[in-house]
């Protein structure tokens, strides 16, 4: 069975204390990720703009779980969108 999906929660997880990553290690890594066909899924109960503004460069490549399962999106396009 091989890998199609890599998911992260953000919050205490993907980024550290200080709400930062390891922006140029990430990449090195996400570009393998895309070349092998394997997607990248940012998940979080946070709002899907600021998630995005942690990835500018890429965040039309990637997938956005946020606000509770409220926004999702892959790249451009909305998947599902509930307002509360």
């Amino acid at each position: 069975m091989s890998i199609k999906l890599v998911a992260v929660d953000m919050d205490g997880t993907f980024l550290d204390d200080e709400m930062k990553y390891n922006k140029d290690r990430f990449m090195k890594q996400y570009r393998e990720l895309k070349a092998q066909g394997i997607k990248f899924v940012v998940a979080s109960g946070n709002q899907y703009d600021q998630l995005k503004s942690f990835f500018p460069s890429i965040e039309n490549e990637i997938a956005f779980v946020a606000e509770r399962c409220l926004c999702n999106r892959f790249g451009k396009r909305n998947i599902h969108r509930r307002n509360v």
